[in-house]
């Protein structure tokens, strides 16, 4: 009897001990999609939430009006450098903190594709 428990409470610890929780199930996250991302689903609101509200109007900051699409093409490779800026750097932008990873993965999967006005 005791031989038996002992190789079923081996067999049931075995068992349990290869349990692998799924981070999105855990902690709700989505996972970042940047196989398909457009101008108009991703990078335009992006650009709006982050950076218009002082990269626009009559005096931009720094000069850069980011609010259409030919303004972001023109000013692409510095928008692309200062928020790819290390955490601490005074160029980092937006001012408030980094983007999200996701964020980055974006932009930076939008420009490989051509940054195209999609």
């Amino acid at each position: 009897m005791k031989k038996g428990f002992v190789v079923v409470w081996i067999g049931l610890s075995a068992l349990s001990g290869c349990y692998y929780d799924n981070a999105e199930d855990l902690y709700g996250t989505t996972p970042c999609d940047a196989t398909v991302v457009t101008w108009t689903a991703d990078i335009q609101p992006l650009l709006q939430a982050q950076c218009v509200s002082c990269h626009s109007g009559a005096s931009p900051s720094g000069g850069k009006d980011l609010s259409t699409y030919a303004q972001v093409k023109t000013h692409l490779g510095g928008v692309v450098s200062r928020v790819n800026k290390p955490v601490g750097d005074p160029l980092l932008m937006p001012p408030s903190g980094p983007l999200s990873t996701c964020s980055l993965t974006k932009l930076d999967a939008w420009v490989a594709a051509g940054a195209l006005e999609n």
